[in-house]
């Protein structure tokens, strides 16, 4: 059957109304009422890049080598999913409001742009849903930061806001952007489907934090950037819940090759989201981008040039070059259990071994893909 894939980039859990009553996307949640939910999904890192990547390979970032928003180029010889459907002539549509955002990496030339404006926006996905893809890929673009600010960069309107204080009001303006994104965007192109014949999932690819040593994404491995909402529809099943404890961003890809009829020789460690797995460990990188922001004093420290996490179904360990700590999953509340850490370590070490392309080495940067992308990120704001 074919698949639609709605990536909201920037949705945090709690943004969604399934997970936060208070939250009113009439309708969308009209439009999904007989969809599946799942409030148990943790993605890969806390960046556009190195999550996308996972989605469409099926590895953490220590296996397709996209670590973060700077990295250029999965590593060799890693099949993505429009790869996939090209060579079983299985047609995967792209698109994105931002698809500069994915430049050099392998499946970035399947992706086109996608005009911001709904009502235009909506016309080239009829268009495209017209020509009967057997997958159709949508990158939003409008909850993330800076959340429609007039200047439109992350180190500035929303930026100051935070450091005044008012995270109140960055909230809002967030969760404003969010609902726009699902009531005049998400909702009309749903309203264009079959039901009884498209299979669909709606995801968030990384949370916001709005912490002081992370005003928006891409710095740390909190719960608050890891932890995404899933909605899912598979005609003729009645959408049953997942019964794992846990979801990765990496399950995705093994479902879609199922759902798809897609053939190939996937030894990741995604597991299809409704088959039974053992517990843990799941794994997210990050590279920080640049470094941290003190909103108190408006300094910058240095960030950690990476920062891994791994957990199981009641604790997660984090370590940098800043330090190492062991919490509980759900509560972030620090925990001293050496035998744990040691257990996490060790399951997160084992996983890496065992990949046929995390100890590969690293492809040859794109000068020409790396200096198109430094320069988004310069006129999002995050480089200077």
């Amino acid at each position: 059957m074919p698949v639609l894939l709605l990536s909201i980039d920037s949705l945090r859990l709690d943004a969604a109304p399934r997970a936060n009553p208070s939250q009113r996307w009439p309708r969308f949640d009209q439009a999904t009422r007989h969809f599946g939910f799942c409030s148990r999904l943790f993605s890969t890192s806390s960046a556009t890049r190195p999550v996308h990547a996972s989605l469409f390979t099926g590895l953490y970032p220590g296996e397709h080598g996209v670590l973060g928003q700077r990295r250029t180029c999965l590593r060799p010889g890693i099949e993505h999913l429009f790869a996939l459907c090209q060579r079983q002539r299985r047609p995967a549509l792209g698109f994105s409001e931002a698809a500069s955002v994915f430049a050099g990496l392998d499946f970035a030339d399947a992706i086109a742009p996608l005009a911001p404006e709904p009502a235009a926006g909506l016309g080239q996905l009829r268009a495209a849903l017209a020509a009967e893809p057997s997958v159709l890929f949508v990158h939003y673009w409008g909850a993330h930061t800076p959340y429609g600010a007039a200047d439109g960069r992350a180190d500035g309107e929303v930026l100051r806001l935070l450091r005044r204080g008012r995270r109140a009001e960055v909230e809002s303006r967030y969760r404003a952007a969010a609902s726009r994104v699902a009531e005049t965007q998400l909702a009309p192109l749903l309203e264009q489907l079959d039901p009884r014949r498209w299979a669909v999932f709606i995801f968030g690819d990384h949370g916001e934090s709005w912490t002081p040593d992370e005003p928006y994404h891409g710095q740390t491995l909190r719960n608050s950037v890891l932890r995404v909402p899933l909605y899912f529809h598979l005609p003729g099943s009645g959408n049953p819940e997942p019964t794992r404890p846990l979801l990765s961003m990496v399950d995705l890809f093994p479902t879609l090759l199922r759902v798809l009829g897609l053939e190939g020789t996937y030894r990741g460690p995604g597991v299809d989201v409704w088959a039974a797995r053992a517990p843990g460990p799941w794994l997210a990188e990050i590279e920080p981008l640049h470094e941290s922001d003190d909103l108190q004093s408006g300094n910058r420290a240095p960030s950690a040039p990476l920062l891994w996490a791994a957990w199981d179904t009641t604790h997660k360990l984090t370590v940098g070059s800043h330090g190492a700590w062991l919490e509980r999953l759900f509560s972030e509340e620090r925990v001293d259990d050496p035998a744990v850490a040691d257990a996490l370590r060790a399951g997160r070490q084992e996983l890496l071994a065992a990949s046929p392309t995390a100890q590969s080495l690293w492809p040859a940067t794109d000068a020409a893909a790396s200096a198109r992308l430094d320069q988004r990120l310069r006129d999002l704001g995050y480089l200077t």
